[in-house]
């Protein structure tokens, strides 16, 4: 297989006040025709500037250094030699484009390279359409629109449509290219607006661009981190397919190790800027060679694992990086050779098979992994006994809430975030809540909490009724309801210290508090005098800072006598006051007094300090500011200021969501044992059904304000019952390359506007199992592309655009005929024929396609609302005339495929 793109020994460095960051130290890595090379790690590894470093945009400070990126492309090689006086950056049939001026990187990016960029939305351009940033590209690569460098210039590009009009045959192509991508209705949405688009649509415009002239490569930078998986499943999907037929090759970077053994052929393993590990997919999966390698894939949740195994420690610091192997201080079985010298790489697996990993060692013992840091807490699991009781839970936001709007009297329909759920968590239990984004899951956490207040229904929280409080109720009540927000750098303030952040729950509650019935008991332990000689005394308020257990809190005491020097250590954040009588040089007694602290401030200090110790930090990054911490870290903060006022219930709201693999082990982790520990109780909200899985207890998964099933999480991913849940299941990547997804659900489309839901079942308009009426005889695929065609009538968004050659809706035809459709003249019958071969690839029975036929034919006319009624009557199904319920069983589900 020929080599298409080669990085060798690529060195990119960003200078700063500190140093230089090496961000990628040394990269090697080759791309061959037609196949797809996954570059994972961990956030910081480097992944990203191995990108842009390929296509020549790092910015300044950033530079490459040294090494070379070789694109092999004969004919652009040749037309370099041919515009170049001296084009020593060609050679060959190789062009390097470390060394290529920016012009000629201008001509290879997007007509050889595309890349997706890894957020849409601050990708696309928010004052270009959709439409025009698509045609950008043909423009300058396909159809003679590329100019010289010029501020005039660079005016004019921002300004297409004031400086001349579009061709056609470039509208028609963009087009053509939105289609590809599978944006519905690319002629009606070709002139709309990036926040027009959902999240999935921005992606698939996105894809558009980089595709827009057929590039032989394509890089991928995280091209469905922000996605719910069913999204994502259709992400994957379509650059499948786009790769199959234009025969390009990918560089898919991720950190989601389920999208590379589902996409890739090849797979480079990044940490601290070099690559540590790279084979065939299959054997990086079921053989990995490399430490690091075999850490990642062990941070994965799964079914088996009780406990997920995170990777200790950081990635180390890229100005000042260990000698020897980057990985060594976090490596379990790091050996002195690791630390020191250049480490080499080694070759594994068969002959033939080109597996290197850069390790000193041949193999290591994997059993001996995975083993600590288990929690010590009893595992005594939920209880039946409700905590929090969720009856007709709604909340609707207004439009028109601006003070014109009042003065106008504006009637804008609600948006129906949370449409009437129902739900109930039992003490002690973790409830999984889940669904794609926009189905309202956070709305209902924020309303549950009332910090959003509920538009109707009930919340009762330990026996009252929140609704039923004022503010001063709300306020004492959320001492024992907090939650965990889903972005901890928004969430927390820039301008307080963690410290500050912890503490300020504290000062608002007036905590900590003691509570009398309460006792406070030492564990001592004692070396170096006789134990009868050592007295502690645990004050009975040392709760306040280290919690209580079955009514006694207790204060783990060290006391150490050597040389006549005494040494009184307390595990937890706790005062100590010390006492020593002496017997001439001999040290005689210990007296000591363990306290909470003698004024707020200081009981207030010590409390964050034991937090923090709770939730894995160090108590030196009291000081520290959110921007000078992890994302990991930051989200430990969170959790931190969450159990400042020692909750009964958390609300954890995407709380590893934006993390890798291995730092969402160390939270996951950490939250259960904080559950083991405290007895708490979670509402966990998530789109990472993986996570979900290992986490909760039940089940509630959420469709477009509603609640559709609920069940134990076993039993939920072992018979889901509702089309959508099955759904969601299906679309979770497997990280597996030898996974059998052939019998995966793709949805279709995004989830509707809640401003306006679709009637009886919300799930209807894409769901791959609604139920035709009982009178006609129709396949379930069939019927599907049907109900789809109706909705596009319904909202008249159906692309007339399309006619055989010689008719037309839109404009003149070539040839005359007979029938007037908008101004113009067309074959009625030839153009509602074309409309119905472009919407329904599937047979349908005579009597079917008479009836679609016909109220295409009322389109052709501008009839739509007749059209409409047409396909109405005819095919209107049971899941849109009445809505389904959930139920009260123990696996509820609300779909009409379950009705007796």
């Amino acid at each position: 297989m020929t080599s298409l793109l080669s990085l060798s020994d690529l060195r990119t460095q960003f200078s700063t006040d500190r140093g230089r960051v090496k961000a990628v130290d040394g990269l090697d890595l080759t791309i061959r025709e037609g196949e797809t090379v996954g570059l994972v790690g961990e956030s910081g590894s480097g992944k990203s500037v191995t990108a842009l470093s390929t296509m020549g945009l790092v910015d300044d400070p950033g530079e490459i250094v040294s090494g070379s990126v070789e694109l092999n492309s004969p004919h652009l090689a040749d037309e370099f030699r041919e515009n170049y006086n001296d084009p020593g950056f060609v050679d060959g049939d190789i062009v390097d484009l470390v060394s290529a001026p920016e012009e000629a990187l201008r001509t290879i990016r997007g007509s050889e390279i595309g890349m997706i960029f890894q957020d849409p939305m601050t990708s696309l351009n928010p004052s270009l359409t959709v439409g025009e940033q698509v045609a950008e590209s043909l423009r300058l690569h396909q159809y003679g629109g590329r100019r010289k460098d010029s501020w005039f210039n660079a005016v004019r590009e921002l300004l297409p449509r004031i400086s001349r009009d579009v061709d056609d045959e470039i509208v028609e192509r963009t087009i053509e290219v939105l289609e590809s991508v599978g944006i519905p209705e690319p002629g009606a949405r070709v002139d709309e607006y990036p926040h027009e688009f959902s999240g999935g649509m921005r992606q698939r415009v996105l894809i558009a661009i980089a595709l827009a002239c057929q590039p032989r490569i394509l890089v991928a930078d995280e091209p469905t981190t922000a996605l719910d998986v069913t999204i994502q499943a259709q992400i994957l999907d379509l650059i499948d397919d786009l790769q199959e037929d234009l025969g390009m090759s990918v560089l898919m970077i991720t950190h989601d190790l389920g999208v590379v053994a589902e996409t890739c052929d090849r797979v480079a393993v990044m940490y601290a800027g070099e690559i540590v590990e790279e084979g065939p997919v299959e054997e990086i999966f079921h053989n990995p060679s490399h430490p690091y390698t075999y850490a990642l894939l062990e941070s994965l949740p799964n079914e088996e694992k009780e406990r997920l195994t995170p990777i200790d420690g950081n990635v180390p610091d890229l100005i000042d990086m260990p000698d020897g192997c980057h990985f060594a201080p976090r490596c379990p079985w790091a050996k002195e050779e690791c630390t020191t010298g250049e480490i080499p790489y080694k070759q594994h697996s068969g002959e033939g098979v080109d597996h290197r990993s850069k390790c000193v060692l041949d193999e290591f013992d994997k059993s001996e992994y995975g083993h600590d840091g288990i929690g010590a807490w009893s595992d005594s699991g939920p209880s039946d006994k409700p905590l929090v009781e969720v009856d007709g839970l709604q909340k609707y936001y207004q439009q028109g809430d601006g003070v014109l709007d009042r003065v106008l009297g504006s009637n804008k329909e609600s948006v129906k975030a949370v449409d009437g759920i129902d739900f109930t968590v039992y003490e002690g239990e973790t409830l999984g809540l889940v669904g794609e984004s926009g189905c309202g899951k956070s709305t209902a956490g924020r309303a549950l909490l009332h910090l959003t207040p509920p538009t109707d229904g009930r919340v009762v929280f330990s026996g009252s009724d929140l609704s039923d409080l004022d503010s001063d109720g709300l306020r004492g009540m959320r001492r024992d309801m907090q939650m965990i927000f889903q972005d901890p750098l928004s969430s927390l303030d820039p301008r307080m210290t963690v410290g500050q952040t912890i503490r300020e729950p504290l000062d608002v509650h007036d905590l900590p508090v003691s509570d009398p019935e309460v006792r406070g008991e030492a564990e001592v332990e004692v070396s170096g005098i006789d134990s009868g000689s050592v007295t502690v005394t645990a004050d009975d308020e040392i709760d306040a800072i280290v919690g209580s257990s079955n009514g006694v809190a207790t204060a783990h005491v060290s006391v150490a006598v050597a040389d006549g020097e005494v040494d009184v250590s307390v595990e937890e954040r706790l005062r100590l006051d010390v006492e020593v009588e002496r017997t001439g040089d001999t040290v005689s007694a210990v007296d000591v007094t363990v306290s909470p602290g003698h004024s707020d401030r200081e009981r207030r200090r010590r409390r964050v300090h034991q937090l923090l110790d709770a939730v894995g930090l160090e108590v030196g990054q009291y000081d520290r500011y959110p921007h000078e911490l992890s994302g990991g870290q930051r989200q430990r903060v969170g959790i931190a200021r969450a159990l400042a006022v020692d909750p009964d219930f958390i609300v954890a709201d995407e709380p590893v969501s934006a993390l890798d693999v291995s730092v969402q082990a160390q939270i996951i982790n950490l939250l259960e044992d904080l559950q083991e520990r405290f007895g708490l109780t979670y509402l966990f909200i998530a789109h990472d059904l993986s996570v979900v899985r290992h986490i909760s207890d039940r089940v509630a998964v959420m469709y477009l304000g509603e609640i559709v099933e609920v069940a134990d999480t076993d039993e939920l991913f072992d018979d889901p019952r509702h089309p959508y849940t099955r759904a969601l299941l299906s679309a979770i990547p497997e990280p597996d390359p030898s996974a059998d997804t052939g019998d995966r659900i793709i949805l279709e489309g995004d989830v509707p506007s809640p401003i306006n839901p679709p009637s009886g079942c919300h799930f209807r308009t894409r769901c791959p199992q609604v139920i035709p009426p009982e009178d006609i005889d129709i396949e379930q695929e069939a019927y599907r592309e049907v109900m789809d065609l109706r909705q596009r009538i319904e909202r008249e968004t159906l692309d007339t655009s399309v006619a055989p050659d010689g008719a037309s809706i839109d404009g003149e035809p070539e040839e005359p005929a007979t029938v007037s459709a908008d101004g113009g003249v067309t074959d009625r019958d030839a153009v509602v024929e074309q409309l119905r071969e472009s919407h329904l690839s599937h047979t349908l029975s005579p009597d079917n396609r008479a009836v679609v036929d016909r109220a295409l034919g009322h389109v052709v006319d501008d009839e739509w609302d007749t059209a409409s009624e047409v396909l109405r009557e005819r095919f209107e199904s049971v899941c849109e005339r009445d809505a389904p319920t959930l139920g009260t069983d123990e696996h509820p589900a609300a779909c009409h495929l379950l009705d007796d």
